[in-house]
């Protein structure tokens, strides 16, 4: 017979009762209460080293549980901590959803507007119409955020963001704004009224029209960064390096590069009119008024076979017969007698008087980019072929 000092307590994992059993570990071992295996797995204490809160403490020591004061169970620590865990989940999985709904409205917004009956598009017949339309589809969300962007922007390092070539365009931003007003519309208002692709030498960009509801109109150019594209800045603020009135006036550098509209000027009487020598004046545009201007310049006299001559023809011709430069079907925006230049003029003093003189005409139109607008090969060969 089994003495009880080889007798043990153990704890039922079935039905939760406190038993007597013989000392070990064993499988097989039934509970007294409901007959079924303990499978407790816990070691057990003699009977005389134990009294029954002893045992009752051990038992809920290795199961996670104490007791208070009174004898009774407390609540697990463990099952607290798990809650407050549960809690933490819970908000994080809230939150992340959150955030992807607000991104997922404006992605659908941007499509959407995209896709809005404003937005038709005239091109030929063809592949190659085609192959423009794709391109119109996969490049306007992108476009109408980054222009909305750009103009919410609450700080230059946000504006930025939105822009084609940021850090080139950083500084020379930073310095614009110092000295010019950030550009005022109605943007709640903004809509698209019109958008082509163009090619600018070897780069495709994308022309679009604005119209704020509120008498301002504008136009903004899109280049490709990446797989992502982005505003022209230069184009859309007609960047220059420096205020056209105080240049003007004799104030800042001598030589600087300015984005402007010229003006042919017709000669006066016959007595006047040179074939040889090209007249015009330099006008700076006005943001969202495509039909005003702002100061004019003195007369400009150029060699009409000049470089800067054969340019500016070929850009007043352009003009007049109603063809766009880089082959768009959009119509200019600027009455028939102004062309878009982007210049570098130098400043100096003859006879005791203020004098500008046109060092370059570096391209007939805003964009940034290093075409010209014309073939200036062409234009010569052109020269040389009718005389």
């Amino acid at each position: 017979m089994n003495s009880p000092m080889n007798k043990g307590w153990y704890h039922c994992g079935r039905c939760g009762s406190v038993f007597q059993s013989d000392i070990g570990v064993e499988e097989d071992r039934s509970c007294t209460e409901c007959g079924l295996k303990a499978a407790t797995g816990i070691w057990p204490v003699h009977e005389n080293r134990m009294t029954g809160r002893e045992r009752d403490m051990s038992v809920f020591d290795r199961t996670g549980e104490s007791l208070t004061g009174s004898g009774h169970r407390a609540v697990r620590k463990k099952r607290k901590n798990g809650g407050t865990l549960k809690l933490i989940v819970c908000w994080a999985v809230l939150m992340s959803l959150l955030v992807w709904k607000r991104n997922y409205d404006m992605r659908h917004k941007s499509g959407a507007y995209a896709a809005s009956e404003n937005d038709a598009v005239n091109f030929a017949e063809g592949s190659m119409a085609d192959e423009r339309i794709a391109l119109l589809s996969r490049a306007m969300p992108d476009c109408h955020r980054a222009l909305i962007g750009f103009l919410t922007g609450g700080t230059p390092e946000i504006r930025n963001q939105f822009v084609a070539d940021p850090i080139e365009t950083a500084g020379i931003m930073a310095r614009f704004y110092k000295n010019n007003p950030f550009p005022s519309l109605e943007v709640a208002d903004l809509r698209r009224t019109s958008q082509q692709p163009i090619k600018v030498g070897e780069e495709w960009m994308i022309e679009t029209r604005w119209n704020d509801g509120k008498g301002q109109e504008i136009d903004a150019v899109f280049r490709r960064n990446g797989s992502i594209w982005k505003l022209d800045w230069e184009h859309f603020i007609r960047y220059g390096d420096y205020s056209w009135p105080l240049f003007l006036a004799g104030e800042g550098p001598e030589e600087v590069e300015f984005r402007l509209l010229a003006r042919k000027v017709t000669a006066r009487d016959k007595a006047e009119d040179d074939s040889s020598r090209l007249r015009f004046i330099l006008l700076s545009p006005v943001f969202g008024k495509p039909a005003e201007f702002g100061v004019e310049s003195p007369e400009f006299v150029v060699n009409r076979y000049s470089e800067e001559g054969l340019l500016l023809e070929a850009a007043f011709e352009s003009k007049q017969s109603g063809k766009s430069i880089f082959g768009g079907e959009l119509l200019p925006m600027e009455p028939e007698n102004l062309v878009r230049v982007r210049v570098r003029i130098k400043r100096g003093v003859f006879a005791g008087a203020r004098s500008f003189e046109l060092e370059k005409v570096m391209a007939c139109h805003w964009i940034g980019a290093d075409d010209p607008g014309f073939d200036l090969k062409k234009l010569k060969d052109d020269l040389f072929t009718t005389d």
